[in-house]
């Protein structure tokens, strides 16, 4: 694929390329190139008239619609800027954001919209898109009497349907380099960022997509959208690469297990993206076995931790079944879209998070000397090349930008993670520098801990924290869900026998507190800052 072009542009190409193949299956409706990329102009069209141009900033807050599809590509079209917000966003949050990002136009669920109709006090426009907007009118009327109390005010006037046009002339903005995303990340240091990524970016990531998928051709191939657009794993992997190659993404506004075991009788899932807990929501669907399973051909996982026996689980299970698929891991940051280092068919080895990109470089650095480490070192991680973000935006102080100049010249992001690197160009990721605990002044990382302890079997999932103590500093606290079928309702001696025995004895847990639930960020991962 052109990574020197829009985002906007690669959808045209793929059209031109495949007019009528399906890019989008939402629910039981099928959608072309060519009816897309249709809708996409008709609501550029219908933006531009509205007054949305070059580098404007429109926020979008909308799980995998096709209305958030035609407003990605839409506003890129226009050379403005998306503002991708996480659709569960309150008031407060939502009134940061515009304020922070000096954003006028907001799209959310209709469902919501009576939630943020005071930000118009603040001279933003709030538009509602309906998630049956394209069905047909049986499931519209379904979907009107139970959300009636919800959606009954909304003027059609401030409903999406009132900004598509017909396609018209007007100018489309081709610089594919400059901010075309902002997405709001944690940030290398822990504190809240709106990274800014460019359209190239965005496309030299996608680049690598069928290596990474370990095909040749994108026909009758499908990626399941589940993972939203705010996430750039969501974004770019789950979205943009496969509408890039020409394959087909099977919108899923909100995950059900269920609703996947469906698609998949259907052979309308061949890639599935995601982070554990929506494997572990598979592996526990008791319909999630069987001949369908032939149909995935290769799936995903991310997040700052993973437990070893998922992927065990999850490809035994594939193995009895007898499809090809398996599951793999991949390591990145937002800073670089996403994915930096990935598993897959092709390369892969145990332990690691993968090889690294062709088009990505990493090195280790000494955190002390900031000098580069050896192969077999751990250091904290750099990352570098063409997915590289333009940089964090609307900070009061520059100097929190991570990019590095070495002595060569080079720029580098600084991850904030702790790992290490191969000779043969795999990635060890130990831990995020912020979770490393010292007890004693003895490095602990809670990823070994939490690895440790899930390993048990009957463990649902865990997190470790620090908290005070008077002799050594810190030491470590860990919370325990346990699975439904654990008989014992305390297993403290095992849990530090086994921490004991894998991971050391600073790191046995001093407290260890079972709950039935652990909080979860808004992209599903254990909330630690909750916990601590």
């Amino acid at each position: 694929m052109e990574k020197s072009t829009t985002l906007y542009g690669a959808l045209l190409a793929t059209r031109t390329r495949y007019p009528q193949r399906n890019a989008l299956i939402y629910m039981r409706q099928k959608i072309t190139y060519e009816g897309l990329l249709r809708d996409v102009n008709r609501l550029a069209k219908g933006l531009a008239d509205y007054g949305v141009k070059a580098n404007d900033v429109v926020s979008v807050c909308l799980p995998n619609i096709p209305s958030a599809v035609h407003l990605l590509y839409a506003i890129n079209q226009l050379g403005a800027i998306a503002n991708l917000i996480h659709p569960l966003m309150k008031y407060e949050q939502m009134k940061g954001i515009m304020e922070e990002t000096k954003s006028k136009l907001l799209f959310v669920l209709d469902s919501f919209f009576a939630e943020f109709t005071d930000l118009t006090k603040l001279g933003i426009r709030v538009v509602a898109c309906s998630p049956v907007q394209t069905l047909n009118p049986l499931v519209k009327t379904i979907y009107s009497l139970q959300n009636r109390s919800k959606i009954k005010n909304i003027a059609n006037s401030d409903k999406i349907l009132s900004f598509y046009q017909k396609e018209g002339v007007f100018a489309c903005d081709n610089d594919f380099t400059k901010d075309a995303i902002y997405l709001h990340s944690g940030g290398t240091t822990g504190k809240p960022k709106v990274v800014a990524l460019s359209s190239f970016s965005i496309n030299a990531l996608a680049s690598n997509g069928l290596d990474i998928l370990g095909i040749n051709d994108t026909k009758d191939k499908f990626m399941l959208a589940v993972l939203p657009i705010f996430h750039g794993f969501g974004l770019c992997m789950g979205m943009h690469a496969c509408l890039a190659f020409g394959a087909c993404n099977t919108l899923m506004p909100k995950f059900h297990s269920e609703q996947v075991v469906k698609y998949l009788k259907k052979k309308q899932i061949s890639f599935i993206i995601g982070v554990p807990i929506l494997f572990e929501a598979l592996l526990r669907n008791k319909h999630f076995r069987g001949p369908a399973l032939k149909n995935l051909l290769i799936c995903f996982v991310g997040g700052d931790f993973v437990a070893p026996s998922l992927f065990e689980r999850f490809n035994n299970l594939m193995e009895k079944y007898g499809s090809s698929a398996r599951l793999y891991e991949g390591y990145g940051l937002t800073e670089v879209v996403t994915v930096c280092s990935v598993n897959n068919h092709r390369f892969h080895k145990a332990g690691t998070v993968g090889k690294i990109l062709p088009n990505v470089a990493m090195k280790v650095v000494d955190l002390d000397t900031k000098s580069d480490m050896p192969f077999g070192r751990d250091g904290e991680l750099y990352v570098r090349g063409e997915t590289m973000m333009n940089g964090y935006r609307f900070l009061q102080d520059e100097k929190d930008q991570p990019f590095v100049r070495d002595k060569d010249g080079q720029v580098w992001i600084a991850t904030g993670d702790y790992g290490s690197l191969d000779e043969d160009g795999f990635v060890y990721f130990r831990q995020r520098l912020k979770r490393i605990i010292k007890v004693s002044g003895i490095n602990v990382f809670p990823n070994e801990i939490e690895g440790a302890v899930m390993d048990m079997g009957s463990v649902h999932e865990c997190a470790a924290v620090a908290i005070a103590d008077e002799k050594l500093g810190n030491a470590i606290k860990l919370f325990v869900v346990l699975d439904h079928a654990a008989k014992a309702s305390n297993f403290d001696d095992e849990i530090k026998a086994v921490v004991l025995k894998r991971c050391g004895v600073y790191a046995v847990p001093k407290e260890i507190v079972y709950r039935d639930h652990l909080p979860k960020t808004l992209v599903g991962k254990v909330d630690t800052k909750a916990l601590s």
